[in-house]
């Protein structure tokens, strides 16, 4: 029975640290991390960084569909949002 308890603890926790992996990719500063908070907060998944410089981000809508994201630099206002495959517009 200890047996199985341990090996009953060890997949519980295989499962655990599994669920807590990020779904977005590390962002270069706290900034970006603000950003891709707020782009989860709205329904975006798997955000990731494109171009640090333009405030370029890619991620998937609410839909499926991978979109690109252009930030305002300020305010983290969106200020475009382009489907990247012409099918899901």
């Amino acid at each position: 029975m200890t047996y199985f308890t341990s090996a009953l603890t060890g997949v519980a926790m295989l499962c655990a640290m599994s669920a807590s992996a990020s779904t977005i990719q590390d962002m270069p500063n706290q900034y970006f991390d603000s950003i891709a908070a707020k782009l989860i907060m709205a329904g975006y998944r798997d955000i990731q960084m494109v171009d640090q410089n333009a405030y370029k981000l890619s991620a998937f809508d609410r839909d499926g569909s991978e979109v690109l994201i252009v930030m305002h630099p300020s305010s983290r206002q969106i200020l475009r949002k382009s489907f990247v495959h012409s099918s899901d517009e």
